[in-house]
């Protein structure tokens, strides 16, 4: 069992790495860069970083 210290470094860790690549896809967006994600079928897709963003707002609270 993993003890509740290790759980919450790692909630923490997991939260910034989310902050973190929001803040670069909004970048990217601004610039009108695109991105590489995997597809349905595990392979590369290069998208727009705008449509992603577009893709992550439900998720986001406000």
């Amino acid at each position: 069992m993993v003890n509740s210290n290790t759980q919450k470094n790692s909630q923490i860790a997991l939260e910034i790495l989310r902050q973190t690549v929001l803040e670069e896809l909004i970048l990217k967006a601004k610039l009108g860069h695109k991105a590489v994600v995997a597809g349905r079928n595990g392979r590369p897709r290069v998208v727009s970083a705008r449509y992603l963003l577009r893709q992550d707002r439900p998720r986001q609270q406000p």
